[in-house]
Formats: C-alpha cells, sequence, structure tokens
C-alpha cells in the first residue's frame, strides 16, 4: 500500500513525538519550503521556494538571506501560479527560484517578473539543508515540544476535498 504524503507526513511526525516524549527532549519543525531555502549560496536576494500541487497550483513562501541569515519573509502560501505571482510582483530584489514549480513554470515567471531572477534546478531538500535550518531555529531559541508540534497542510487532503455533505 502506497502511502500518500498527508498519511506520510502524520506518521512521521507520530514517530517524532513518540521518540521525544519517552526520551523527554525538545524538537524543531522544518518544512520542506524551509529547507528549500537554505540550498541558496548567494547573499542579499529574497529566495522564493515553490513546491508544485498539480492543476497550475503552487506552495510558496518568500525567505530573505542577508549577512549570510535566512528568514521568513511570508508566511507558507498555497494558491495559483498567477496569484502567487501577483504576490511577486511587488519586490525590487533579485529572486532565486529553488523547488520544481520555479523550473515548471520558468518561462511564465521570466515573462511577468521585471526583475532579475535565478532558477537553482534539480536541488532537494535534502537531509543537510534540513538540518541547516535546524541547527539556525535552535541558535534563535525556536524549539517546540511533541505537545506544539504539528503538521502545516497548506491544501485540504483529497479525502477532505471530495467529503460530499449533502
Amino acid at each position: 500500500m502506497a502511502l500518500g504524503s498527508f498519511t506520510g507526513i502524520r506518521i512521521g511526525l507520530s514517530t517524532i513525538k513518540a521518540f521525544c516524549d519517552v526520551k523527554n527532549k525538545p524538537c524543531i519543525s522544518v518544512s520542506s519550503l524551509e529547507a528549500l531555502a537554505y540550498t541558496v549560496v548567494e547573499d542579499d536576494c529574497y529566495i522564493c521556494s515553490m513546491i508544485d500541487a498539480k492543476h497550475s497550483n503552487a506552495y510558496m513562501s518568500i525567505f530573505e538571506k542577508q549577512n549570510n541569515i535566512i528568514t521568513k519573509h511570508t508566511d507558507f502560501m498555497f494558491d495559483t501560479i498567477d496569484n502567487l505571482l501577483l504576490v511577486l510582483g511587488s519586490f525590487k530584489k533579485k529572486i532565486f527560484f529553488v523547488g520544481n514549480c520555479g523550473i515548471l513554470y520558468k518561462d511564465v515567471i521570466k515573462s511577468y517578473l521585471k526583475i532579475q531572477v535565478s532558477f537553482y534546478e534539480d536541488l532537494l531538500a535534502s537531509s543537510k539543508y534540513i538540518g541547516m535550518c535546524a541547527f539556525d531555529k535552535f541558535r534563535k531559541g525556536e524549539i517546540s515540544n511533541s505537545h506544539t508540534l504539528s503538521a502545516l497542510y497548506l491544501k485540504k487532503s483529497n479525502a477532505e476535498e471530495n467529503v460530499n455533505l449533502s
């Protein structure tokens, strides 16, 4: 039986929560969008982490990198590519796109945005970048525990979307 992303996230979180409870240890949450931002090596720029959500939709968040410090500039978003590009339209500094969505919509992004853009291709949010982000959060004191740790779902699951309440 194949596990979907919702099921996989729930199982993974339950496992981490159990380890934290048993060992009485704190935990640090890192989203895929945050980890992707850590793949950018350039400084003094914005980073747009975008993951394809099918049907011209995407998950997105924008980060700013200055003096090699990455900070979240916008909340996590889920919307159509067109609406997400409207958010990006107000940015004046170079934007680096990471994640598969930037590559899928490269031509649309270039034609819409009037600033310099670059695209990181074939990069994944590997354990190295997850660890870098978690370490930065640890240094900032952004630590959770098993009671506050929860999944961040930007979109309803297929089961929730297909519920017929009539």
